[in-house]
């Protein structure tokens, strides 16, 4: 059952959200998906998360938007928070762990990126993993040609007015980072069969690439993608996606 969420006024809530040390409830399927994003930043941040258990048909009507993810946060005090919908969750934890820059500028570059790369990996999301299985090798490749060459070319000209440091804004890891690389390996992981090209690499996206290997480098976020947790969200995913 899902946890019973604290009651209280604005002021007291906000003030609970100012908590560092938190502990966090996921309810998502069984899956990297959604809850991925979620699941590093708390690997990043060092915090404590469990996974609930869900029987979506029967708890959906539940939900306060009748959709997933939702993440519950206890904070030391006691309150209970229940957050929903994922650029909202995923902003919110990226705040908690100064991942949303220095200030407000860094903020607003860091969410542009953010977003950029959503709606991309939203596209291949829909065109190619949950296109037609028969024909999965040829939307990928008009993924490619329609959104993915556009989205190569911006990013990796961004990285490198920033320096080609391997991070998106300043030189420390930011969700922009966190996002795009998460793109990156789902776009390997979730690659069609008969598509043999390889689209990132150090050689033909080195910026990109840069960013995705400060990422994985991190220890808490590396300790995670290496855990037995991990590798069994990967073949849920493969077995539930048909890959």
């Amino acid at each position: 059952m899902f946890p019973s969420v604290t009651k209280a006024t604005s002021k007291t809530l906000t003030e609970a959200m100012e908590s560092s040390n938190s502990t966090y409830k996921l309810y998502y399927f069984n899956v990297h998906g959604r809850g991925e994003i979620f699941r590093i930043l708390w690997a990043y941040g060092g915090a404590k998360w469990e996974e609930l258990p869900i029987d979506w048909p029967a708890e959906k009507k539940l939900t306060p938007f009748q959709c997933v993810p939702v993440v519950y946060e206890t904070t030391p005090d006691g309150t209970v928070l229940q957050i929903c919908e994922t650029e909202v969750i995923e902003r919110y934890l990226a705040k908690k762990f100064n991942l949303l820059g220095k200030n407000e500028w860094e903020q607003l570059q860091i969410e542009q990126i953010q977003s950029s790369t959503e709606g991309t990996q939203y596209a291949y999301h829909l065109q190619v993993v949950k296109g037609d299985f028969e024909k999965r090798a040829e939307n990928f490749r008009k993924f490619y040609d329609e959104h993915l060459t556009r989205f190569i070319e911006v990013h990796e000209n961004h990285l490198k007015n920033n320096g080609s440091n391997g991070f998106y804004v300043g030189e420390s890891l930011s969700l922009a980072d966190i996002k795009a690389t998460i793109f990156i390996d789902r776009m390997t992981f979730l690659r069609p069969k008969d598509v043999q090209e390889v689209v990132f690499s150090a050689e033909k996206t080195p910026n990109l690439w840069k960013v995705r290997e400060n990422v994985h480098a991190h220890p808490n976020i590396a300790e995670w993608k290496n855990s037995q947790r991990h590798k069994e969200l990967s073949v849920n995913t493969h077995k539930t996606l048909n890959f």
